[in-house]
Order: structure tokens, then C-alpha cells, then sequence
């Protein structure tokens, strides 16, 4: 087994492995409804603007900066290598915190398809704040457990989870292709059905898709226990983004073909509409099928993300701005147990939070949704950091960004602007917003504490040293 000299990682992921993983660590399901019913056909010409403006730039910028600096740390590595330590340490915690918010809601998103899958005698748990968190809670720690034995166990969670998300989204576009060769759309279809109507809405869906559509440095984050990460990475980049692009374009337009457009947009979740499109087509029977997959989906994306984000306390533990002792391997596993284990601590807590009544929930929710902006920190210093570090001839090994320094420059600013939109789109009041002053002073003090909290961990660190 080939072992990275520098940290002590074993490389155990292959090609195959690192598919899966984008599959499972990208594709959100849950995107189909908020694009079917909320916007019709013409989320598909969104769908496809999102696609170019910020899924094909930030698939090519982790492919050329991979290739050329293969490190474990991926985006960290990068942006420490381009701006310094404060900024390399900043984009890592951005990049760390968000996921922690993060992980509450796929919980929840997990643990309702299983109930669902249970029929309707267990649908009344769904309101039980205390079930959904001790369920919440036993699906973390099973994913977080397995991520402390390592990679070569969390590739066959990954691996059922991606099956998990491919085979009902596949037999949900297959319905909406029959649909289609019946002549019996649901939703009727019309040239001018594909003009979006831009409006606040509108923009505020677009940071949302594009936040769909993230996740590819997630693989390059894992380089150090990647075989051949130059050849592999890039070529799990080029397969699962193909496969993704078709799950989240055909599938909204398979759920329009299959549902009417105001039938999907009262529908709660992925498991309601594909029960909802089976039972038009008389195959009810699969509706639990597809609800355990899809939950399976989720278990598996909240492990891919903890192996991923589980790695950049790692990294600051041993560059020494976080605590030492982030920065130790497992000495049967060899992974960073410590910093996956204090992860799970943390989100165990924001998850009892997320469903505590009250202003705790309240406050919850607007954390979870500046999240976006958070996470797209990180991407900012991703676009710029191409500009910075891809100069010259590229090296041997190396696959560049095409059409030399005007590509570069082309891609990378299509993409820092498309992710600077989206970030303030993010900030956009969602309908029913009561106070819509108090709400924007919460995003942005948030985001601003959360940068602030991370600056002032560099500081102390640096003092110390």
C-alpha cells in the first residue's frame, strides 16, 4: 500500500472511489422540487447558466491546480501557497465551519426519507424535535465512526450512497421520459415556457443552484490518500461531472413531464414526489424502495463530507493554528481521528440546537442559510488563487487550462464573479422574511463573526509561536 511520506495517510481511493464520491458529495436531489415547482421549465435554462458560469470553471481551475500541487489540504493548500498562512488558514476554516452547519440539514433531509420509507403510522415522528435528533444524532455517529476506521471503509458508504442517489433519480427521468413518449405531459410544455422571469426570487434560486452544483474540491482535499491523484482526480472531475449535469437537468424536467408544476411545489420531499409520480403511473410499490435509497444518498454525503472537511483541522493542527493534537493519526487507522471525533462534537451540538424550539431554532435557520456565503469563501480564494499560481509553462504531469494564460484569466474570473453574485444573492430575504433588517444584520454579523473567530484563532496561534 502506497503511504504519503510527509503525513503518514495511506492512499487506499482509486478512480472508481473518487466518482462516487462527487456523485455522492454533489448531487442534492431535494434541488429538483425548489427548481420544478417553484420555477417550471424555465429552471432548465438556469440549470444550464449555472452549469458554465460556475460548475465547468471550478471543475477546470481543481483540475489544473490538482495536477500541478497534488497535496493533501487541496483548496487550503492552494490558497496557503498563493496568499500565505492568514489566508490559507482562513479559506480552511470558512471551508471546516460551513460543513458543521451543514451537516443538521442533510441529517434531517436523511432521517425523513427513512420515516417515509416506515409509511404513514410513523409520519408523526417527522414532529417529534426528540426522535428527529436521536435519529440524527445515531446516523452522524455511524457515518463519524466509520470515517475514524478510515477511507477503505468509508468507500463502500460512499459507494451505497451514490447507487442510492443514481437508481431513483434515474427511474424518476425514466418516468418523465414515458411521460414524454405518451404525449401526456403533466406540466404542458411551451417554447416560451423555458424565459426565466428574473425577480429577486429568481437570482436568490441562482445562488442556490450554483451552491448545487459545488463540491469538486472535495476529492483534492483528499490527495495525499488518493492513488495517483494527478491521473485520478481529474479524470473523477470529467465522469461524475457529466453524470451530475444529467441528474440535476433531467431530472427537474423529468418531474415537470411526471407532476404538474403546482402539485410539485406543495410536495415535501424527494421521497413525496417520486411516490407521487409512481402512483400516477400505477408503481406505487417503489416509493418505499426509493425512499431507502435516497436516504442512503444522505448518509452517504454526510460521510464524504466528513472524510473532506475532517481534513483541513488535520492540517492546521499540524501547521499549529489549530490545536496539536488535530494534527495526530490514528495509530492503528492512520486518520485523524482526533480532529473527525471533536468535528462530531461540535455538530452533535448544533444539530440538538437545529431542533431545540424557539429563537434557538430561529437562529439556527439563519446560520444555516448563511452558510452559502461561507462555503463560497473558500471558492472566491479558488479562482484567485489560479490566477496567482498558474503562470509559466505548465509542468510534466499536468493538465492546463486551455487556451494558455488568456484561458486561465477567462475562467477564472467568469468564476470568482459568478460565486461573488451568488454570494450576494445568498442574501436575498426568503418570501415571508417579517423583519427583513433584523434578518440581513444577522446574516451579515454572522458571516462576519465566523471570519472574525477564525482571524482571531491565526493571530493567537501566530503570538504563541
Amino acid at each position: 500500500m502506497e503511504k504519503d511520506t510527509s503525513q503518514g495517510l495511506q492512499r487506499v481511493w482509486g478512480l472508481w472511489d473518487l466518482v462516487l464520491l462527487n456523485v455522492v458529495a454533489i448531487t442534492g436531489l431535494r434541488w429538483w422540487l425548489t427548481a420544478a415547482g417553484g420555477y417550471g421549465y424555465a429552471a432548465l435554462p438556469l440549470w444550464v447558466l449555472a452549469n458554465v458560469c460556475f460548475f465547468l470553471p471550478s471543475a477546470l481551475a481543481v483540475i489544473d491546480l490538482t495536477t500541478r500541487y497534488p497535496d493533501e489540504g487541496g483548496i487550503y493548500v492552494w490558497t496557503k501557497r498563493a496568499f500565505g498562512d492568514l489566508h490559507g488558514f482562513i479559506c480552511g476554516w470558512c471551508y471546516w465551519t460551513n460543513n458543521l452547519f451543514y451537516f443538521p440539514t442533510l441529517l434531517l433531509f436523511t432521517v425523513g426519507n427513512l420515516l417515509f420509507m416506515f409509511g404513514a403510522p410513523h409520519a408523526h415522528l417527522e414532529k417529534s424535535s426528540v426522535f428527529m435528533a436521536l435519529a440524527s444524532l445515531a446516523v452522524f455517529w455511524i457515518a463519524v465512526w466509520v470515517n475514524v476506521r478510515g477511507l477503505r471503509y468509508g468507500r463502500w458508504v460512499n459507494s451505497l450512497g451514490a447507487y442510492g442517489t443514481w437508481i431513483p433519480a434515474m427511474l424518476l427521468i425514466g418516468m418523465g421520459a414515458w411521460s414524454l413518449l405518451r404525449a401526456d405531459p403533466a406540466t404542458p410544455f411551451a417554447p416560451e415556457a423555458l424565459r426565466p422571469v428574473f425577480h429577486l426570487g429568481t437570482v436568490a434560486f441562482f445562488a442556490q443552484i450554483c451552491f448545487a452544483f459545488s463540491g469538486f474540491e472535495l476529492g483534492a482535499v483528499l490527495s495525499g490518500e488518493i492513488v495517483n491523484p494527478r491521473r485520478n482526480v481529474p479524470l473523477a472531475i470529467l465522469i461524475s461531472g457529466a453524470v451530475i449535469t444529467v441528474i440535476y437537468i433531467l431530472g427537474t424536467g423529468a418531474l415537470l413531464l411526471a407532476l404538474p408544476q403546482q402539485e410539485v411545489g406543495f410536495l415535501s420531499g424527494v421521497a413525496y414526489a417520486v411516490a407521487a409520480v409512481q402512483e400516477r403511473m400505477g408503481l406505487g410499490f417503489l416509493a418505499g424502495i426509493c425512499a431507502l435509497l435516497i436516504a442512503l444518498g444522505g448518509f452517504g454525503s454526510v460521510s464524504a463530507w466528513i472524510a473532506g472537511s475532517s481534513r483541513i483541522p488535520f492540517l492546521a493542527g499540524l501547521d499549529r493554528y489549530l490545536p496539536e493534537a488535530f494534527g495526530r493519526l490514528h495509530p492503528r487507522y492512520a486518520t485523524p481521528h482526533l480532529a473527525i471525533l471533536w468535528m462530531g462534537g461540535i455538530s452533535s451540538l448544533l444539530i440538538v440546537m437545529s431542533l431545540a424550539g424557539g429563537p434557538v431554532r430561529q437562529a439556527y435557520f439563519v446560520l444555516a442559510n448563511f452558510t452559502i456565503v461561507v462555503y463560497f469563501i473558500p471558492y472566491l480564494y479558488l479562482f484567485a488563487s489560479l490566477v496567482r499560481l498558474v503562470v509559466g509553462p505548465p509542468p510534466p504531469g499536468s493538465i492546463p487550462i486551455p487556451g494558455g494564460r488568456p484561458g486561465v484569466l477567462l475562467i477564472a474570473t467568469v468564476g470568482f464573479l459568478t460565486t461573488l453574485m451568488a454570494c450576494v444573492f445568498a442574501f436575498i430575504p426568503p418570501k415571508g422574511t417579517e423583519n427583513v433588517l433584523w434578518h440581513e444584520t444577522q446574516l451579515i454579523g454572522g458571516c462576519g463573526l465566523l471570519v472574525l473567530t477564525g482571524w482571531l484563532l491565526y493571530r493567537r496561534a501566530r503570538t504563541a509561536a
